[in-house]
């Protein structure tokens, strides 16, 4: 549309002016969350009423939480109150994922992309600190199922790899990620297996071949809830070969967890040890967590944890500010997030959140038996990937008639109002670039609990107008 066509209503209005349709719009925003039926992949939800009472008023306040909170150092003034309630908050969330006030730093930002980018800002300079005789820079070390922040956003930001390119594949002729020359420079990734875990063989095979090309300085991330399977990384098991290696090569390490997802349901529905992913698994120097996610919050609301004082590799010197230095990526940030979590985390305690978790896996659990009931056990065409039991999501293979376009199908058909989102997976697990299987994210929470026999019954209606129901 040229700008001529728009008349003036596009530019800022030289006069002021008092629209009650224009109240009515925002008013009129519909929420996905609560339609007939609703998303199915999304991992928010609708917020509880309660929650957002005190929202105007604090937005009115315009309270700036700049900064980290829980070191006992001195802090921007004027906003004491709200940045107290964020160290609790953050406490609070890390208490359940090994730290204490004594071990742990951290601070509410804008979502768990920022929180990696945090860690693997802090990662690069804490590395940087120790030797590269070679002078071949920082090696990231992940699996194909790490969050696009890290390997597609986060390490291109800070210099840490090359860019991938997303093209047809001229062996499946399909569209998915390729690295941009054979040689992945300084991003390697790591083989995973069949339940989507990084494979500890493949990890020990990547490093050794890029310690042989001279690297002696790496960041490995792994992931507690990847965002398509809800598969868990080995932590305290890649914890024990980061500290074999160390002790028997001239490398350094720094590793960061992605529990974005799975830092709110793993630790209220697992036994004290039987599932570790924080800082009671001795290597692990950051963690994030999304609290907009099972946290309940309103996005934005990522959390970013780490040992203490390891900040201190990215503070900066600020006059202004009345602890004369800042170490977040944000700087100057909205105190509701921090707030909100306080106060509700206080109200519906630990017993609260687990039987929150509990409830999403247990519908989760029911919606794979009606899958079954309905498609078969062994059925080629609608089939369950493995999953976490930690973690409420589920993987699933829809595999229609090869010549019929799955996105026409699933995503702009009879279940678009479920909006499923589809990634892919390596089918050769020990091949991260190997074609992929395409599986679609179910995600179940509290808004979808009513809806998941009209999502089977949907699903079928698909399955049987591409001439496949019964295979």
């Amino acid at each position: 549309m040229s700008e001529n066509s728009r008349g003036d209503e596009w530019r800022w209005p030289m006069q002021s002016s008092h629209d009650s349709d224009r109240v009515a719009r925002i008013g009129g925003i519909p929420s996905l969350y609560e339609q007939d039926p609703p998303p199915i992949c999304y991992p928010g939800t609708p917020l509880d009423a309660s929650i957002i009472i005190p929202v105007p008023e604090l937005i009115r306040k315009n309270l700036n939480n700049i900064g980290f909170h829980t070191p006992d150092s001195a802090q921007e003034g004027g906003f004491d109150s709200t940045q107290g309630m964020e160290r609790d908050a953050v406490l609070m969330v890390a208490s359940q994922l090994g730290g204490t006030p004594e071990t742990v730093d951290g601070y509410f930002c804008g979502g768990g992309t920022e929180a990696n980018l945090e860690g693997l800002y802090i990662g690069r300079q804490f590395l940087r600190t120790f030797p590269d005789p070679q002078g071949k820079g920082i090696a990231v070390l992940c699996t194909p199922l790490a969050h696009y922040s890290i390997f597609f956003k986060g390490t291109n930001i800070l210099g840490l790899t090359n860019q991938f390119r997303w093209e047809e594949c001229p062996k499946c002729k399909g569209t998915h990620k390729l690295p941009q020359n054979a040689n992945t420079q300084h991003l390697r990734l790591v083989g995973v297996n069949p339940d989507g875990q990084m494979n500890m063989a493949s990890l020990d095979q990547v490093f050794v071949q890029a310690y042989e090309e001279g690297y002696r300085q790496f960041l490995v991330v792994a992931t507690a809830g990847t965002c398509l399977m809800g598969s868990i990384d080995p932590i305290p098991e890649i914890s024990r070969w980061i500290n074999r290696t160390r002790a028997s090569s001239a490398a350094e390490f720094y590793f960061h967890v992605d529990a974005s997802f799975g830092g709110f349901t793993i630790p209220f529905v697992t036994k004290r040890g039987e599932c570790p992913i924080g800082f009671d698994v001795s290597e692990v120097q950051s963690v994030t967590v999304d609290a907009d996610k099972m946290g309940h919050l309103p996005y934005p609301a990522g959390i970013f944890l780490c040992r203490r004082g390891l900040q201190n590799h990215i503070h900066l010197e600020v006059a202004y500010i009345r602890g004369h230095g800042d170490c977040t990526i944000s700087g100057s940030r909205t105190s509701l997030a921090p707030v909100l979590a306080w106060e509700y985390y206080h109200r519906i305690g630990f017993l609260g959140q687990k039987e929150y978790v509990t409830d999403c896996l247990y519908f989760r659990d029911m919606l794979l038996g009606l899958l079954t009931n309905r498609f078969g056990e062994n059925s080629n065409v609608v089939r369950a990937l493995p999953r976490s039991p930690f973690v409420n999501f589920l993987p699933l293979v829809i595999d229609l008639e090869k010549g019929c376009v799955p996105e026409k199908l699933i995503e702009d058909g009879i279940l678009a109002p479920y909006h499923l989102r589809s990634d892919g997976i390596p089918q050769d697990p020990m091949d991260p670039f190997s074609c992929p299987t395409i599986a679609y994210k179910i995600c179940i929470m509290p808004h979808t609990f009513l809806f998941l026999d009209q999502f089977v019954d949907d699903l079928e209606k698909v399955v049987r107008a591409a001439g496949k129901f019964g295979q």
